[in-house]
């Protein structure tokens, strides 16, 4: 932790640390190590590298493989999925839920909230967020998370009976079509 520790004037980032604890520490540092690792791989002669994380890290290059950044394709993918819908959008914590609005800005319509973590919370606090959101208008939902796996998918639809969008799926398809 220390490694990536924030120094005065950094930019956080909120992150979940192994023991399930959420810590925030330097994007300034955790971009720094993320694009020595990109390089590596890329040196290594990767195709593709697909960073693994939702979160806004949007400075890494590579020279020759595809790095597919899910902030980067994610929201303009939903967006182009979801035209003339209402997106409720379910976050792992509340800490970011200051973040989306410039995230999700490709959306017609801008998103409704909700929260329900997909590590230490319950089936029914996913299923009250959903509820949340469809009341507040949404008629499409995107579990924000790479946290949130194909049981939280199928939970929600099947016990709401509305299209649920799964961010790690939508990044992990893409890279399978680059890969075929």
């Amino acid at each position: 932790m220390a490694e990536y520790g924030a120094s005065p004037g950094d930019e956080l980032l909120l992150t979940l640390l192994s023991d399930h604890q959420l810590a925030h520490v330097s994007r300034q540092k955790v971009e720094r190590s993320l694009q020595s690792i990109v390089e590596v791989l890329d040196n290594q002669g990767f195709d593709v590298i697909l960073l693994m994380s939702t979160a806004s890290i949007t400075r890494l290059t590579a020279r020759n493989s595809i790095l597919l950044e899910p902030i980067r394709i994610i929201p303009p993918l939903v967006a182009s999925i979801v035209e003339g819908h209402q997106v409720g959008v379910i976050v792992p914590v509340a800490e970011l839920l200051k973040a989306q609005t410039q995230k999700w800005q490709v959306l017609q319509t801008p998103p409704v909230y909700a929260v329900a973590n997909p590590v230490e919370g319950s089936e029914q606090q996913l299923i009250d967020a959903g509820k949340y959101l469809l009341e507040q208008g949404a008629d499409v939902l995107m579990l924000d998370c790479l946290g949130f796996h194909q049981r939280h998918r199928d939970l929600l639809q099947k016990s709401l009976d509305v299209p649920v969008l799964l961010s790690n799926v939508l990044i992990a398809r893409l890279a399978s079509e680059l890969l075929a």
